[in-house]
């Protein structure tokens, strides 16, 4: 952590001879990666995430400032490269949190989704690639005009001993004018190494209300997890089964099964099997591998309106260097 003290000038001539000075000291922390992503072989029919051959280079600023009483500012600035497409840089999250109390917080602006098993950012993740109930969040959020899967508006925080919950009024995920989506969602630990965490967040269209469980556990060297999502629309319902092992300090591996059931009206279902292995070259470089094999025929731009999740149907395999400072 780094603080920076700052000095701000207040020149009153009119009234004094002496110059003021107000001295405030913030703390700073930041932080950030970046992601680079070969794509060794692409067999699907969506090339969703980098074709055969071909490379894909990423990374992400995050500055995090806390002023006094109990204020926390954050900036996550997402960067991608002159030869990618879109803009060069984007904010991901841009949030004020206020610290009312030990336990109540409110923060405002826009952040990261709480409500999937799955982190945004690649040093969060087990695997290269996000599984399809993350997919489908990130789908719908983006409706609203968000990049990845994040929420905009107000987020109270209220934790009762080993309860946290979540209250939100947000900008409607649908994007539909005059309206808001809410948020109702708790994290509960009810035992060491167990973490639940339940909840919903509706829209006016699209998947309307979608409603998500997840819980993990750690086991030693073992690490469970597993998640179920349902939605008014589109999609009935989503299964991810998720295990890592760690065999050492530098060394761990993962398998994550994901399902997804559409309504009766749509093609295929859609199903994935994602195996990575992780391995930590220092403290700030990690190499990581992945083959996944995708049966998914229910894309898209096929289908009009269900979710942009899945990566089509084929096998896929991708090896990864990531640095994080």
């Amino acid at each position: 952590m780094k603080k920076i003290l700052l000095a701000s000038s207040l020149t009153l001539s009119s009234f004094i001879i002496a110059t003021p000075v107000v001295a405030v000291e913030i703390d700073i922390t930041p932080s950030g990666f970046v992601d680079f992503v070969w794509t060794l072989s692409d067999g699907t029919n969506a090339g969703k995430h980098g074709e055969e051959g071909q490379f894909v280079t990423s990374g992400e600023l995050d500055v995090e400032a806390k002023l006094k009483e109990g204020i926390t500012m954050r900036f996550d600035a997402d960067i991608n490269p002159s030869t990618g497409d879109g803009d060069s840089a984007r904010l991901e999250q841009i949030f004020l949190k206020w610290d009312i109390d030990p336990k109540m917080s409110l923060m405002g602006g826009v952040f990261n989704n709480k409500l999937t098993f799955e982190r945004e950012d690649s040093p969060d993740m087990y695997q290269i690639t996000h599984g399809q109930l993350w997919d489908i969040w990130a789908s719908s959020t983006a409706e609203s005009g968000n990049t990845g899967n994040n929420l905009q508006g107000l987020e109270f925080n209220y934790q009762f001993d080993k309860v946290n919950l979540i209250l939100g009024y947000l900008n409607d995920l649908a994007n539909t004018p005059d309206e808001n989506s809410v948020e109702v969602a708790v994290e509960i630990e009810p035992a060491k190494d167990l973490d639940i965490t339940l909840g919903l967040i509706t829209q006016d269209q699209n998947l309307e209300t979608i409603f998500d469980i997840f819980a993990s556990y750690k086991m030693k060297k073992w690490l469970f997890a597993g998640e179920i999502i349902i939605a008014d629309k589109l999609v009935d319902n989503g299964l991810m089964l998720m295990t890592n092992y760690q065999f050492n300090n530098k060394l761990s591996a993962t398998a994550r099964y994901d399902l997804v059931n559409y309504e009766s009206n749509l093609d295929d279902d859609t199903s994935s099997l994602t195996i990575a292995g992780l391995y930590s070259i220092s403290k700030h470089l990690f190499a990581n591998a992945e083959i996944r094999f995708n049966d998914d025929n229910n894309q898209a731009a096929a289908n009009p309106g269900i979710p942009d999740i899945g990566e089509g149907d084929g096998t896929s395999a991708r090896l990864e260097l990531l640095a994080v400072f």
